[in-house]
């Protein structure tokens, strides 16, 4: 299995980048990543949702309303409960993040593999969180009007780090034979500096944009037509222009909205990514299964 050089050089790259400008402008580049890479990556979900169900339309159309269903109860959720919603969007991603690093490094799926994609995308939350205390608790008291104590954010750390060792040595027979595992280690070591030195929202969008997104972008692509190169991808755009173009309406929305709100619009731009972010999480994972 080779090892993701370009990733690991982008990643060098913006770590000297980060030294060198200031947060304001980290976290205007962040922004731009986001919306345009991170969202394109998930905008393809109706396009993944069709070729599960290439064969059932009346399926396509049932689980097209639970996706847009789905996204209107996280929406509404966060506004009625805050919290249990903060935490069900954490959970998801936790699982999505480690099932995109890791699926492809496994002989086959089970249980001890869903609880080595859960413990690694806990660990990458854990890194982000710790890392960045203040403007995490910042986020999550203007988001659920709670304050969570540091040692909180601490003891996820341990427990995702801890979790994440026991469940590579439990699957690792099940890691296909040309795992580098000392390249994964190093990977770790590097989002701990890169977290540390980066705002929170730059250092989200770093690992979001560079470890996730892109490698979902390239698996998504491959999968809907057959092949990596610049007509499977312009095809992959195209598909998913409108699901993108209403998001940015969506999302402008929103930070008309906080303009009248004593809020501050990173805290509703993480509502709006955890509202569109859950039935992706679903639809990747029946992906993943085919």
């Amino acid at each position: 299995m080779k090892f993701p050089i370009v990733n690991l050089v982008l990643t060098v790259f913006i770590l000297w980048l980060t030294i060198q400008i200031e947060s304001n402008f980290e976290n205007y580049l962040a922004y731009f990543f986001i919306l345009t890479v991170g969202i394109v990556h998930g905008a393809n979900d109706i396009s993944l949702i069709n070729y599960i169900k290439r064969d059932e339309s009346k399926s396509q159309l049932k689980y097209i309303a639970l996706y847009i269903s789905v996204i209107a109860l996280m929406s509404l959720a966060f506004f009625q409960f805050p919290l249990i919603a903060l935490c069900v969007f954490v959970a998801f991603s936790c699982y999505h993040f480690g099932e995109q690093h890791f699926y492809s490094k496994l002989e086959k799926s089970g249980l001890y593999a869903s609880l080595l994609f859960v413990s690694y995308g806990a660990l990458i939350f854990g890194l982000l969180f710790y890392l960045n205390l203040d403007a995490t608790t910042t986020i999550i008291s203007e988001l659920t009007s709670v304050t969570i104590p540091e040692s909180y954010f601490l003891n996820f750390l341990l427990v995702s780090s801890f979790a994440t060792i026991a469940s590579i040595v439990v699957n690792y027979k099940n890691f296909k034979q040309d795992v580098p595992f000392f390249h994964e280690v190093f990977i770790v070591v590097l989002f701990i500096i890169l977290f540390k030195l980066a705002s929170l929202l730059w250092a989200f969008a770093i690992y979001f944009i560079i470890w996730h997104s892109i490698p979902s972008l390239k698996d998504q692509t491959k999968i809907l037509y057959g092949k990596i190169d610049t007509s499977s991808f312009i095809k992959y755009i195209r598909a998913s222009f409108l699901n993108w173009l209403t998001s940015i309406i969506g999302l402008g929305l929103i930070y008309y909205v906080s303009t009248f709100l004593d809020i501050r619009f990173i805290t509703l731009f993480f509502a709006f990514l955890a509202a569109i972010t859950i039935p992706h999480v679903v639809v990747m994972h029946f992906i993943n299964k085919t």
